[in-house]
């Protein structure tokens, strides 16, 4: 039996950032930026957590007699 994770795990092998001259730069990925897209990653896992919660307290309050 296979399990769903509705976690997906995204691996970072390289990035292309847009510098202050506008200019692609190609390289190892700094601190700064991958700080950067770990914050953004999280911002959206809570976002998404937070619309998960929202769905299951509208199904749970389907069945309430308060509708």
């Amino acid at each position: 039996m296979e399990a769903i994770n509705p976690f997906r795990v995204e691996v970072v092998k390289g990035a292309r950032v847009i510098d202050a001259g506008s200019q692609a730069v190609s390289g190892p990925t700094t601190a700064e930026e991958m700080s950067r897209m770990t914050f953004a990653k999280l911002r959206d896992v809570r976002i998404h957590a937070q619309e998960l919660r929202n769905r299951f307290a509208r199904l749970l309050n389907r069945g309430s007699s308060l509708e």
